[in-house]
């Protein structure tokens, strides 16, 4: 007679009874699970999913089974009467019982029987009880086993915070997590009990319900407010996410003054660590949480619908992880033929096809139970299910993910365009795809390390007595203020590389404000603060200037807008800086003068040359950092490292420069024409095809390029013959050129250009030619006058594109001509006193003929010339009248 081994936990098992017959069946591997009644619906909603990992009957299975129960284990209840009708029916005399339950009330079993062992512990869990005794034997878990233990635990310990929690469950969760414990699978299955507050937080979330489409992916934003902190927001989620079935739940929370941000989502597409680390938050991909000071509900909710595309991903998709080609069963072969198909490939189910098309599929726990009634003969297609879940090659793993769970199958077929099968994805294939999720931007750097480095001898070395003297003074001003200071950013990095620069900008740890006042009264300076900002500029005597700022992150209502602040640490505060090689500072209080703090590993890339962002979302969070980065590089003969270019090609072909202010994007350029050699930062924005982003109707040539190799040769000369000369102007004349009126206009809408230096651009444009024909030849200036007259610098500078060498020389010294020549003696009163003539436009014209005639003779007789042009002008009235 055949007699069972079998393991079971009470009827209608939750994940403490189920987890732990699976973690004894580790240690009995001869013994069967065997459950009874319904699983609480969190584990059902799990066995769907993971159910394959875990060998396991249901209780009616064992009615065709005529033996009794040898040996029987029960878990998580000391109550006969709580296990299943069937077992007990199957129960003997001489039956070996174990029982093991961590209930501390227990105090006499109700089980009558000789054969009886009992392992009572005081635990939060049975689980508990069950994985401290695979950590004695040694045997290790697959990352499935331990997720569902880790899942027992947590749920009955209220996350190892209820007053039952014993040491010995954090131990035995210290071992599933060097097993594989998955955090993400345990926030999306246990649910917990609510205190009153807690319950009133979860009501007000589940009245304010607001569900968004973004990127397709359904985003559920659930938000509450309460005049005071409540602990415990992660079970209120929790309870939420459990109750609701989301796919992707964002839960906004004001208490007090402060907003508390907790995310979770099923789908391995949202990096909700990403989007947590906008506000300075943190956590796993698919569970994450952060707090935001000094902010609105309304406010944290657009700044993350805004920012949220940017942290979806979709990542991999079914033609990147199913199977193909497919094995498939023929409609008409018998079902022992289909058996041996899959005893030999390992298949677990297989589709069915008939005359080629897909008709149905079949799995091998149904192949079994045919062949168990002795059907083996028949066609598969009298077993197979024709209910057909189907998906495209570009299906997401987080949507077949759900189409599993939704229609309770293992496997989803895959079609291409002309619905042709082409593949089949199961849930081994998802499960594998999600446990080896695609790295974020800083794992796949080198590992980083922190490092404290003491510069102090270069500050010595490098810098003048007076700066070195100032630095150390601001340390102890940082001690007296009770705050960490730090000099960062520029500074750091050119006093490393021995360049000099002394644009100082000072890192409170603390009110930045409050500090830059006290400064100035020690240093007797002026303070201009500026409070939305936490900032402030101390301003010497002598001009010289400091700016001091509170240590900040930032965070952006949207791609290219200015920030919004909130205190921070230093560290937080150089995470928002632009390049890592930007992202340094030097600690200046007295104890730890000098002290170079660098988390990002920037000193390597500053010694290999290398520009490189801190993180993905930079260039949309301030699209200017890629006119930046192109500046860097080419001032210091760096290289964007290539997923920093990357980035900067993706967002720049996504058009996030357009979203940023003309003003902005005027300031960077103007920062690269104060470079030593401009033209290599132009020529660089023209590869990566910048240029059109920022002049949208440019089109950089060769010939361009020449143009501005010339303009930039004569600047120096035009900015000495006139104050006040702006080299973004100068270079608009050539990105401009030609471009119709409305385009123009819109231009200096964006730019700020006045409306003169459009009307001057245009009029430059007709005479470009003719003035240069005329330099060529070297016609005299008062030729040359006639088309230009007293002209701005930006003709001069239009013009001398055109121009080589020579040519701007001449140019230069019809400049001069026409600034030092001077009518000294012929006024227009002289001339109307003289000659009787009348106020009017012949006065203007007979000054203008008198000024070329200078201009080619500078050593002219005003007195003598004018009487022959009064002559002929008085000649020409005179036909006129009698005309």
């Amino acid at each position: 007679m055949n007699r069972l081994k079998v393991i079971t936990t009470h009827s209608n098992p939750d994940f403490d009874g189920f987890a732990s017959c699976v973690g004894l069946k580790k240690i009995y591997p001869d013994f069967q699970i065997v459950i009874s009644g319904n699983p609480f619906q969190n584990l059902s909603e799990f066995l769907r999913f993971y159910g394959d990992f875990f060998p396991f009957i249901y209780e009616n299975e064992l009615k065709g089974f005529n033996g009794d129960i040898e040996e029987l284990i029960i878990v998580d209840t000391p109550d006969i009467e709580r296990i299943g009708e069937e077992i007990k029916s199957k129960l003997s005399s001489d039956t070996k019982i174990t029982v093991i339950d961590h209930h501390p009330d227990i105090r006499e079993l109700n089980i009558e029987n000789k054969n009886l062992n009992k392992i009572i512990k005081q635990t939060g869990a049975a689980t508990t009880i069950v994985a401290n005794m695979l950590k004695e034997k040694g045997i290790k878990l697959s990352n499935e086993e331990a997720s569902l233990l880790g899942i027992g635990i947590y749920e009955d310990t209220g996350s190892l915070l209820f007053s039952s929690t014993t040491l010995e469950d954090l131990e035995a969760v210290i071992y599933l997590f060097q097993n594989g414990l998955s955090l993400n699978t345990v926030s999306e299955y246990i649910k917990f009990d609510l205190t009153i507050d807690q319950k009133i937080v979860l009501n007000n979330l589940l009245q304010n319900v607001k569900t968004y489409n973004v990127n397709n992916y359904q985003i559920t934003i659930a938000t509450a407010e309460t005049e005071k902190f409540i602990g415990g927001l992660a079970a209120i989620v929790a309870k939420f996410w459990y109750a609701q079935n989301v796919d992707t739940l964002i839960v906004i929370v004001r208490m007090a003054k402060k907003v508390f941000i907790t995310a979770r989502t099923k789908s391995p597409d949202i990096d909700l660590a990403g989007l947590m680390s906008v506000f300075g938050g943190g956590g796993h991909k698919q569970a994450a949480s952060a707090k935001v000071n000094i902010a609105s509900v309304e406010e944290v909710e657009h700044k993350i619908l805004q920012v949220l595309p940017n942290y979806i991903n979709t990542g991999l998709k079914a033609k990147d992880i199913m199977s193909s080609p497919v094995r498939t069963a023929l409609a008409t072969e018998s079902i022992e033929e289909v058996n041996k198909i899959m005893e030999i490939t390992g298949h677990s189910g297989m589709p069915v096809v008939e005359g080629n098309k897909l008709v149905g599929i079949v799995t091998k726990k149904t192949v079994d139970k045919a062949l168990n009634h002795g059907l083996g003969k028949r066609p598969i297609k009298s077993i197979m299910s024709s209910k057909l879940i189907t998906a495209k090659l570009d299906t997401p793993v987080s949507v077949l993910r759900k189409l599993m769970i939704e229609n309770d199958i293992g496997r989803i077929p895959i079609l291409d365009e002309n619905n042709i099968l082409v593949g089949i994805v199961t849930r081994s294939d998802i499960i594998r795809a999600e446990s080896s999720p695609k790295k974020s931007y800083l794992e796949k750097r080198e590992e980083i390390k922190t490092t404290f480095n003491n510069i102090s001898h270069l500050i010595n070395e490098r810098l003048s007595r007076r700066i070195v003297n100032l630095l150390r003074l601001i340390g102890f001003f940082g001690n007296e203020m009770n705050s960490p200071v730090y000099v960062v950013g520029g500074f750091v990095r050119d006093l490393i590389l021995n360049i000099e620069n002394y644009d100082i900008d000072i890192v409170v740890e603390g009110n930045g404000i409050e500090f830059a006042k006290y400064m100035a009264q020690q240093l007797n300076a002026i303070v201009v603060p500026y409070e939305k900002f936490f900032t402030a500029n101390v301003i010497f005597k002598d001009g010289f200037k400091i700016d001091v700022a509170t240590a900040r992150t930032e965070y952006y209502e949207s791609p290219g807008e200015l920030p919004q602040v909130d205190i921070s640490t230093i560290k937080k505060d150089l995470y928002r800086r632009d390049f890592t090689i930007n992202a340094m500072a030097i600690k200046l209080n007295p104890q730890d003068f000098g002290t170079l703090y660098d988390f990002f590993n920037c000193q390597k890339d500053l010694e290999e040359g290398v520009i490189r962002v801190l993180h993905n979302l930079s260039f949309v969070e301030d699209p200017t950092r890629m006119i930046r980065a192109v500046r860097f590089e080419q001032r210091y003969g760096f290289k964007m490292e290539n997923y920093t270019l990357d980035l900067l090609k993706k967002n720049l072909s996504e058009r996030y420069l357009e979203r940023v202010s003309g003003s902005r994007i005027r300031q960077e350029i103007e920062k690269i024409l104060e470079e030593k050699n401009p033209i290599k930062a132009i020529k660089r924005m023209a590869e990566l095809d910048m240029i059109k982003h920022i002049f949208p109707k440019t089109y950089y040539t060769a010939t361009m390029e020449e143009k501005f190799v010339r303009l930039f040769k004569f600047i120096p000369y035009l900015k000495e013959r006139f104050e006040n000369f702006n080299d973004f102007y100068a270079v608009s004349t050539i990105f401009l050129e030609y471009y119709d009126k409305s385009t123009l206009e819109e231009m200096r809408a964006k730019y700020g250009y006045p409306k003169k230096f459009i009307e001057t651009l245009k009029f430059t444009e007709n005479i470009i030619i003719p003035v240069k024909s005329l330099i060529e030849n070297r016609y005299p200036f008062s030729d040359i006058y006639k088309v230009c007259g007293k002209s701005n610098p930006y003709i001069y500078s239009h013009i001398s594109a055109y121009l080589d060498e020579d040519e701007q020389n001449y140019l230069l010294s019809y400049i001069d001509t026409v600034l030092n020549t001077r009518i000294e003696k012929v006024t227009g009163k002289y001339l109307m006193e003289r000659y009787q003539l009348k106020a009017g436009p012949i006065l203007n014209n007979i000054l203008e003929e008198l000024f070329c005639l200078k201009l080619d003779n500078s050593n002219l007789s005003e007195e003598i010339a004018i009487e022959s042009i009064v002559k002929k002008h008085i000649e020409k009235i005179e036909d006129s009248s009698k005309l």
